[in-house]
């Protein structure tokens, strides 16, 4: 009994000192508690984004910097990969597929993607879910474009609509490929991932405006 007494009154006198330990070890759960929910819900996002892929490649950069481009439509790329070097990934006996994806170019505040027809065949969302749409087909045309489930809606774009990319992905941009204008030709159903903001056309066609 005396020895507790005695503890409590050395607490009480050290007070500011155990209030301060007590704060700092709070402090530092509730960071540890924080890191750790912020990894589980990035990886989480990830994998409701794209499932089914086991490499993603691109120039030398930073892996989260091309992860965040490439999957996330977040931010730019530092350099691009050359179209031999993809071909020679493409003709390797070790990958059963491939998705080339050039950004760089938007529409109204939406990126642009450029790809080909192994996007719409090989892409996998959430548990392993294929692409569907809502409306029309894939681009088969230079001048087609599928849109993303919030692209159209946000825009009203219906089918045969006509679109003008940009280039750069400014939400204002002036420089504007109006001379190429895309049709409309598919609209994705909502998958809950950045490929409802995106606008996809062929590589052709991105070549095309450029």
């Amino acid at each position: 009994m005396i020895l507790l007494k005695l503890t409590l009154l050395s607490l009480w006198n050290r007070r500011a000192s155990v209030l301060l330990t007590i704060l700092a070890i709070a402090i530092s759960i509730a960071l540890l508690l924080g890191v750790e929910y912020i990894r589980k819900e990035a990886k989480a996002s990830f994998l409701s984004t794209i499932s089914g892929t086991d490499l993603v490649v691109g120039a030398r950069s930073g892996s989260v910097q091309l992860l965040l481009y490439s999957v996330f439509r977040i931010g730019n790329a530092t350099n691009n990969i050359s179209w031999k070097s993809y071909q020679e990934l493409t003709a390797s006996p070790q990958i059963a597929w491939t998705i080339p994806l050039s950004l760089g170019d938007s529409h109204q505040g939406f990126r642009v993607l450029g790809t080909n027809q192994n996007y719409f065949r090989y892409y996998r969302f959430g548990d392993k879910r294929t692409l569907e749409f809502a409306q029309g087909q894939a681009f088969a045309g230079v001048f087609d474009a599928v849109l993303g489930a919030e692209v159209a809606r946000k825009l009203g774009y219906q089918l045969s609509d006509k679109i003008v990319i940009a280039h750069g992905t400014s939400t204002v941009s002036t420089a504007l490929h109006a001379d190429k204008p895309f049709t409309v030709t598919g609209i994705l159903k909502p998958t809950g991932t950045p490929l409802d903001r995106t606008v996809h056309i062929s590589l052709e066609g991105l070549e095309a405006v450029h």
